[in-house]
This record gives C-alpha cells, structure tokens and sequence, in this order.
C-alpha cells in the first residue's frame, strides 16, 4: 500500500476531472465520494496516492465494466491525458511536447510525471534512437495507467508508429519500453 506522505497534485485530480465531463453525476459522484474525492467541496491541492489510486479503480470500473482492469486503467489513461491537456499546466506540457519531439519528450518523462505527484521517481534509459525503457517507482496498482499516460503523451509530439508496453513489475515499480 502507499505511504500517507505520498501526494498527487490538484492539478492532476482535475486533469482526470475534465477527462470524465458529462459523467460526474449520478452513481459515479457518489462512488468517488466513497473513494475519497468529494465533488461538492473545491478541489484540494493534493490528495493521498492512496486516494488517489482508489479513485482510478473506481473510475476505470465504472466507465469501462466489460474489460479487464488492467485495459480498463489504459483507457483511463488515455482519456486523463485528453483531460489533462485542457488544464492549465497541461496546455503548456502539450506545446512543450510538440517542440520536443518523441526522443527529447521521454527524456524529460521523469520531469513531467514528477509534476504530478511528490513521490514518482523514474529513470530514462535510451536504448537507441526509437528505443526507450522507462522505470517508475511507483507504478500505481495497474501499470497500465502510468504506461498509457507515457504513451499519449508521447503521441503529442506527431511521432507514427509508437508502442508501449509493460514490461516488468517488481513491487510497486514497473518498467515500460516504448519504441517507435
């Protein structure tokens, strides 16, 4: 399980918001409500990972219930990044990506995923030109989230061809490789 000092951000809480317009009322209000995330009260500047992590499944579930979980946290992923896009800081990480380029974008993976949390540590490694691994401490969960967000982020910089796979877990880490 996380440790209580470990955070996520506001901004993220609210990317992942934006991500679900048109179905936060009803019963996923109330089930987020359970899950720590009250929607009748103003976003607060952070919020347990443990919160945090509780609130994914539940989104996850409740958006995508005939998928596995795991397909289910990369399609979440997917539609936080779309979300994430329309705030403030993600409108800025979207420009910055674009100017990047893939290669340049992942090096700065752990920069732009440590924005997000007080505790995300990931390392970069460049296999080759087209090659990356990426290892995160803190995988959530399911790694496909994280691994998704990798991915759509990456897709913002115009880059064709792209996979990205898990491609370990040990723990709460996980390691990613993404190629195009």
């Amino acid at each position: 399980m996380s440790n209580p000092s470990e955070i996520v951000f506001g901004h993220t809480v609210e990317g992942l918001l934006l991500a679900l317009k048109g179905r936060l009322e009803g019963p996923l209000r109330a089930k987020l409500k359970d899950a720590g995330l009250d929607l009748d009260r103003k976003l607060e500047p952070a919020y347990p990972n443990a919160v945090w992590q509780r609130v994914l499944q539940t989104v996850a579930t409740e958006l995508f219930p005939n998928v596995s979980m795991n397909e289910a946290q990369w399609l979440l992923g997917e539609r936080f990044i779309a979300g994430y896009f329309e705030t403030n800081m993600g409108r800025a990480l979207q420009t910055v990506l674009k100017l990047l380029g893939p290669a340049r974008a992942l090096e700065r993976t752990s920069r732009n995923l440590a924005s997000g949390s007080n505790f995300l540590h990931v390392d970069v490694e460049r296999l080759s030109d087209t090659d990356y691994r990426i290892k995160v401490s803190e995988g959530g969960t399911y790694p496909e989230f994280i691994g998704s967000i990798c991915h759509h982020a990456t897709l913002a910089t115009g880059v064709k061809g792209l996979t990205t796979v898990v491609e370990a877990r040990q723990g709460r880490a996980a390691t990613y490789r993404v190629r195009w």
